[in-house]
């Protein structure tokens, strides 16, 4: 029988309704925006994979002595780090609004650039390098390897030889001149390919900081530690040379500054206690962490015996090789080596670009302060059974080094600025003759300023190394304020530094000094800490005390709070697109991500301020990475890479 009307249509009805029941309605298309962001999170996770896989190789090449041909990583990745890909994320970045984001976007096409700088200089970088590695010379008949010389000074007694060798060796290293002269030149170029204004604009990006505003603490501390500087060299110089300062050539202060007669007090099988008894009384023990692996092996002939660590896949995979050898020096890297793997270990940042990327300052500031336990006068008392004379001649030496290094960074950042802001044709030559005079206080021969390509540094390198050991001289203060002289200790502690670790890199160093109660960046703790244990007052700001007013400058990420930029017009096709620099003289640099929902611990009193009263009364590039992938092959023999950094298109044995 035929089924009357009303009920054909309730069933057609229902059919239709049951239709819609399982038909999904078909998603709205992608926005322009939401393409690009899925296409650069698409570059973010190859640049990931790729990183992992060079890391493994350093760590496979560092502890086992295997082979690591790095430029076969790159092999069918040619395209990922090129133009159009950076000025993707640049598009990107130049879109957003949110403080964290524009953070991770800007050390992603950092990185990126970083990787396209390096790659189109892979060749002349091999040729340095390549020559480099053969280059030697003749002392008394002898051939002498270049990368030798600086142990070779070190050892050396007499002072006449140790000159006849930084004499001879000039002629060699000349012959690497022409060669860096035109990987700069050839650099200078690829910087305005990128799109940035100038080398300055590019270098401020990578460092994330206003170097114009670096320049003038540099020029400060160099005014303030003048004096202290030169009595503290004439010391040391009579102590450890039998000769006044004003007699010294640069040739002796390898000898000067060699490691001083307490090796006894650190045998290498007492290596690894100390710093994992250092850290048990902060309720640490990186030996018992899954995401922490340890090789202490002895055995491996060709493992490399200074201390590396690395961060495979930050938090997920950590790891410290180490092969302990007896000395001083050797306690004080591996414990710089443990603060890197205790940052990277409890890092709960899980985005890659926030985790590994980024500028180093933070994470070698975590490294100097527990390097900077190696010359605390109650660590050494306590682990080492280092005290009376021993130590306090030990202490002076060290305290007198760390001056010389800060000076010497001060003026390696005004040298770059110099250069590069030149406005008409200048010497370098005698640029270089000039600042080396006043940094080092000694006239400078024609064989010092011979080396001034030799010894200069990529894209202000000496920011880093500045602002690291002026933070962990705030954190040392604060810790010593909160926890008392042995903060190592203190359960406490290692709260309060585990909970500055969770962010891994999405503090600036700026943000890290504000959370655990300071101002900011500044020097005064650590040139304070030095003018005390030297015996000589180091008093900042010294220009206000000649009736000259303070040199100001602009604003600066590092040192004031900025509002993320308003969102970009739309931006051309990625072929004609250039990359969007900030304009000189400051670079276009991330806004501060918002600060923590809850800081470390109660904000203690200013350190700076805390010390002064006191006193009246102490490669792989960077570890986060290849952001700064622009790698100088200019290191010595030996020397551990600098985080991140890797050989390009060499193959290494």
């Amino acid at each position: 029988m035929r089924p009357r009307l009303p009920a054909l249509v309730l069933l057609l009805g229902l059919s239709s309704l049951g239709g819609c029941a399982t038909t999904k309605s078909a998603s709205p298309p992608l926005t322009e925006e939401q393409k690009l962001a899925a296409e650069v999170a698409r570059l973010a996770a190859e640049a990931e994979d790729l990183l992992k896989s060079q890391d493994l190789l350093v760590w496979r090449f560092w502890a086992e002595g295997a082979r690591a041909d790095m430029a076969s990583t790159y092999v069918g990745k040619e395209a990922l780090f090129s133009l159009d890909n950076i000025r993707k994320i640049d598009r990107l970045r130049q879109r957003t609004t949110d403080a964290r984001e524009l953070r991770a976007l800007t050390a992603l096409q950092s990185h990126f650039a970083g990787e396209y700088l390096s790659q189109q200089l892979a060749e002349v970088n091999d040729a340095i390098a390549n020559l480099e590695a053969s280059l030697t010379f003749q002392v008394d008949g002898r051939e002498v390897r270049w990368r030798d010389l600086e142990r070779l000074l070190a050892n050396e007694r007499s002072a006449p030889r140790r000159k006849a060798l930084y004499v001879a060796a000039t002629p060699a290293l000349e012959r690497l001149n022409p060669l860096i002269h035109r990987r700069e030149q050839r650099t200078e170029e690829l910087v305005r390919e990128l799109g940035y204004a100038s080398y300055e604009a590019f270098g401020g990006e990578l460092r994330q900081a206003d170097l114009g505003r670096l320049g003038l603490l540099a020029e400060e501390v160099l005014q303030a530690t003048e004096k202290p500087y030169k009595e503290v060299m004439e010391r040391l110089a009579q102590r450890e040379l039998g000769m006044p300062f004003t007699s010294l050539t640069r040739a002796d202060l390898p000898r000067l500054f060699r490691p001083r007669e307490v090796d006894g007090f650190f045998p290498k099988s007492e290596l690894l206690l100390r710093a994992h008894g250092t850290l048990s009384g902060m309720g640490i023990d990186l030996g018992e962490m899954k995401n922490v692996r340890i090789d202490a092996r002895d055995d491996v002939k060709r493992k490399n015996p200074r201390p590396l660590t690395l961060g495979i896949e930050v938090p997920k995979d950590v790891r410290l090789s180490v092969r302990p050898i007896e000395g001083a020096l050797e306690q004080a890297r591996l414990l710089h080596e443990f603060g890197h793997a205790l940052h990277y270990a409890f890092t709960k940042e899980a985005r890659f670009e926030l985790a590994k990327l980024g500028n180093p300052t933070v994470t070698e500031a975590y490294a100097a302060l527990f390097e900077d336990l190696s010359e605390d006068p109650v660590w050494l008392e306590e682990h080492a059974g280092l005290s009376g004379k021993d130590r306090a001649s030990y202490l002076a030496a060290t305290s007198a080094h760390k001056l010389f290094l800060i000076r010497r960074a001060a003026g390696k950042l005004l040298y770059q600025l110099a250069l590069h802001r030149q406005q008409e044709e200048v010497d370098p030559r005698e640029l270089y003759r000039t600042l080396l005079e006043r940094v080092d206080e000694m006239p400078a021969t024609d064989d010092d300023v011979a080396r001034y390509l030799v010894e200069q540094e990529d894209f202000f390198q000496s920011a880093d190394n500045f602002r690291a050991w002026f933070l962990a001289g705030q954190l040392q203060g604060q810790l010593k304020a909160r926890f008392g002289p042995s903060w190592w200790h203190e359960p406490d502690a290692g709260k309060f530094l585990k909970e500055l670790w969770a962010h891994g890199n999405a503090l600036s160093a700026r943000e890290v000094a504000e959370a655990m109660g300071e101002k900011g960046i500044s020097p005064d703790v650590l040139l304070l800490r030095l003018g005390a244990t030297l015996g000589v007052p180091i008093k900042l700001d010294a220009r206000e005390d000649n009736g000259t007013s303070k040199p100001t400058a602009p604003a600066s990420p590092e040192n004031t709070p900025v509002a993320p930029e308003a969102p970009a017009q739309e931006s051309a096709p990625a072929e004609e697109a250039p990359v969007t620099p900030t304009p000189e003289p400051t670079p276009a640099t991330p806004a501060p991500a918002p600060a923590p929902a809850s800081t470390p611990a109660p904000a203690a009193p200013s350190s700076a301020s805390r010390t002064s009263k006191v006193s009246k009364l102490r490669k792989p590039q960077t570890r986060h990475a290849r952001s700064a992938k622009v790698t100088s092959p200019r290191k010595k023999e030996g020397s551990r890479p600098q985080h991140g950094q890797k050989t390009r298109g060499k193959r290494t044995h």
